[in-house]
C-alpha cells in the first residue's frame, strides 16, 4: 500500500516535469538565442533578463531537484500509512504549483518579449 501511494506521487511529479518541459520546448522556439529572456518585472516593465537558458529551465531544475529528494523521503524504510499519506499529499500539492508557475512565467516572458521594449 505505501508503495503504490510513493507510485501514485511519482506519477504527479512525471506529468508535472512533462507538461514543465513542453512549455520550455515551445518557448525555446519562439525565443530568439541571443535574446535576453525577462526573469524579473514590475508592472509589465522588465527589471531584470536572462539568457534564454537560464530563463527557461532554471524552474524545471529546482523542481527536478526537489521532486527527486521527496521521492527519496517517501521511500524511507519504517516510514507508516500516515507518513506515506503526508509526503504525497506535500507531493501532490508541489507538482502542480511548480507546473503552473513555470506556465505563468514562461507566457508572461513570451509576452513582455513581443510587446517589445517598453515605450
Amino acid at each position: 500500500m505505501i508503495r503504490a501511494i510513493s507510485i501514485g506521487g511519482d506519477v504527479l511529479w512525471i506529468l508535472a516535469l512533462a507538461l514543465m518541459a513542453s512549455f520550455t520546448l515551445a518557448a525555446w522556439k519562439r525565443i530568439p538565442a541571443g535574446a535576453g529572456v525577462p526573469v524579473l518585472w514590475k508592472a509589465a516593465v522588465p527589471l531584470a533578463r536572462a539568457p534564454r537558458w537560464a530563463a527557461l529551465l532554471a524552474l524545471p531544475l529546482v523542481a527536478f531537484a526537489i521532486g527527486a529528494w521527496l521521492q527519496v523521503e517517501s521511500r524511507e524504510p519504517g516510514r507508516d500509512l500516515t507518513g506515506a499519506l503526508i509526503v504525497l499529499g506535500v507531493r501532490a500539492t508541489l507538482a502542480p504549483l511548480f507546473a503552473i508557475l513555470h506556465l505563468g512565467r514562461v507566457q508572461k516572458a513570451l509576452a513582455m518579449l513581443e510587446a517589445g521594449p517598453p515605450r
